[in-house]
């Protein structure tokens, strides 16, 4: 999806990919991050900030509650633990539409790109402390945000610690500059490391005069071969895929193969 500055806009936006997620039978949809709103500036996500009990979250669990749909909603701008400063969260809702698991990101994204963007996340978004999984229709789950991707051992500690099947939806809006390089090539590594299932939901496109987003969103299977994308990497669509996580399945396969 193609996030703006226009939570309405983007509700409205989100409510079409569950709708049509639903009527693929999914039980499952992970959303990416910064996917309620992407604004010119970093002053305009302090100021777009709400609780999770607050109304922008409420109208996402309802989507969840309407659709029996489990969402996974890459990265909502919370209310932080300053005026100064939000929280990049990471958030599960169940098919109840209630909150099944939040994870705020801990590594946070600092960039100066040569010719091109000054990102500094940590200016206005404190980090998280805690890695969290949660078991969910689609296996246990591991939480992780974007530049979380570039630290392998936050995965191994979610797969082999905590018992992650999917060891993450790696929910982005990483930008062109920066994204390219490797992207695919990391997603696929994670997922061959941890012998899990990575899924990796994408912002894509431009979002206004300051800001265009890479896209690719892909699924990847525990071989490291992507089994789902987009047929266009910018569009704003699902890409579907029915993971095989029973006894008999290519996840229990793999790690027994390779221990």
């Amino acid at each position: 999806m193609t996030a703006c500055g226009d939570q309405a806009a983007n509700l409205e936006v989100c409510s079409r990919l569950v709708q049509d997620a639903a009527a693929a039978g999914c039980r499952l949809l992970f959303l990416p991050e910064c996917f309620g709103f992407i604004g010119d500036s970093p002053a305009q996500s302090l100021a777009a900030a709400q609780p999770l009990t607050g109304p922008l979250m409420d109208q996402y669990r309802q989507l969840a509650r309407t659709h029996g749909l489990w969402l996974s909603l890459g990265g909502f701008q919370e209310v932080g633990p300053d005026p100064q400063h939000i929280y990049n969260t990471h958030v599960v809702v169940d098919d109840a539409g209630e909150l099944a698991a939040v994870y705020r990101k801990i590594h946070l994204f600092d960039v100066d790109v040569p010719n091109g963007p000054l990102l500094m996340e940590s200016r206005t978004t404190a980090p998280g402390s805690q890695a969290v999984v949660v078991d969910t229709p689609a296996g246990r789950l591991g939480l992780t945000t974007c530049y979380d991707l570039r630290f392998p051992e936050l995965f191994a500690h979610l797969t082999w610690e905590r018992g992650a099947q999917q060891p993450v939806h790696v929910p982005c809006a990483r930008t062109q500059e920066v994204h390219a390089g490797g992207w695919e090539v990391l997603l696929r590594a994670r997922a061959i490391e941890c012998q899990a299932y990575v899924v990796a939901a994408a912002q894509a496109g431009r979002h206004n005069a300051k800001r265009e987003s890479y896209g690719h969103a892909i699924i990847v299977d525990p071989w490291g071969s992507v089994i789902a994308r987009l047929p266009d990497a910018l569009q704003t669509g699902i890409a579907v895929a029915e993971l095989q996580l029973g006894p008999a399945g290519l996840l229990h396969a793999t790690r027994d193969r390779m221990p």
